[in-house]
């Protein structure tokens, strides 16, 4: 009896390898290989996938070689490999620079020292969290304390 994995070696495995190198014939040589094979891994896995719901992935199989093809290429990942790192995302620790009317670069994320409005300095130099347990203690409010 055929298993799965057979089937997917006599039906799909050749014509996703040739279909990934044609799709990927212009990529750099160091990335080329690995992205042939990431194809492979996720047609594998879409293959897998839609046995596991009683499907019968012979006759979509066009469509799960460019799905395979799309989802590399738009810079996902089966395997543990990172996407590239997003400069959005303030976890990457990449600094996104925003340009002023000067033209002079300045970083613009939330968690930047440089930036003025994200300070918790108080102008006095007392802390906000003295301040605070200050007033809970006496029982003011803060419109109380500017009022005084």
């Amino acid at each position: 009896m055929e298993t799965e994995q057979d089937r997917f070696m006599r039906l799909a495995y050749a014509r996703t390898v040739a279909a990934a190198r044609k799709a990927f014939r212009s990529w750099h040589s160091s990335k080329r290989e690995d992205a042939v094979q990431e194809a492979v891994v996720k047609m594998f896995d879409q293959w897998i996938r839609l046995i596991q719901r009683s499907g019968d992935p012979e006759p979509i199989l066009g469509g799960m070689i460019y799905h395979a093809l799309m989802f590399l290429r738009y810079d996902r990942k089966v395997a543990g490999r990172a996407r590239r790192p997003d400069v959005f995302d303030y976890r990457s620790g990449l600094k996104q620079q925003r340009f002023d009317a000067q033209g002079c670069a300045s970083p613009s994320d939330r968690s930047d020292a440089n930036n003025g409005w994200i300070d918790w300095r108080v102008a006095d130099g007392a802390d906000p969290a003295d301040v605070v347990m200050a007033l809970e203690a006496t029982g003011l409010s803060l419109a109380d304390y500017y009022a005084a």
